[in-house]
């Protein structure tokens, strides 16, 4: 087995065959290999990680071939992450609850910055809860 990631340069570029159907499948496939450059796991470890995935975690009623490896890379790099240490199952949920935060606290059109999680920026007013009380009808409308 070798211990190299593959080489983006051979990745295919056309509509056919083309690797990433969204971008951060994109993103996903480069932190994996980020991650092994920078020498957090051997590509050896990747694969065997990866492997012991796909094995378990088989394609689901409806899902495209694509949908189903990027599930599957997903878990395994979770899965890489939390041996490493410095994430944890719960970690990765706090930051996806602030990064969710950070979405509604931006006003529209603007970028989502993590920062907006805790401190909305200036001018953001945020909306009072929609009173849920149906709607009275005049008979005179009608």
């Amino acid at each position: 087995m070798t211990d190299k990631p593959p080489s983006v340069d051979r990745l295919p570029l056309d509509e056919e065959s083309r690797s990433f159907d969204e971008p951060w499948q994109a993103q996903a496939f480069a932190l994996v290999v980020a991650l092994h450059k920078s020498g957090k796991f051997t590509w050896e470890e990747w694969v065997k990680t990866f492997s012991s995935h796909i094995k378990a975690e088989p394609a689901r009623p409806g899902e495209s071939t694509n949908d189903t490896y990027y599930r599957q890379w997903m878990l395994a790099l979770e899965e890489m992450a939390n041996s490493l240490g410095d994430l944890t199952t719960e970690r990765i949920d706090e930051r996806v609850g602030e990064w969710r935060q950070a979405y509604l606290n931006t006003p529209h059109g603007n970028p989502v910055l993590l920062i907006n999680a805790s401190c909305p920026p200036k001018g953001v007013h945020h909306h009072h809860a929609p009173k849920l009380k149906p709607v009275a009808i005049s008979s005179a409308a009608v």
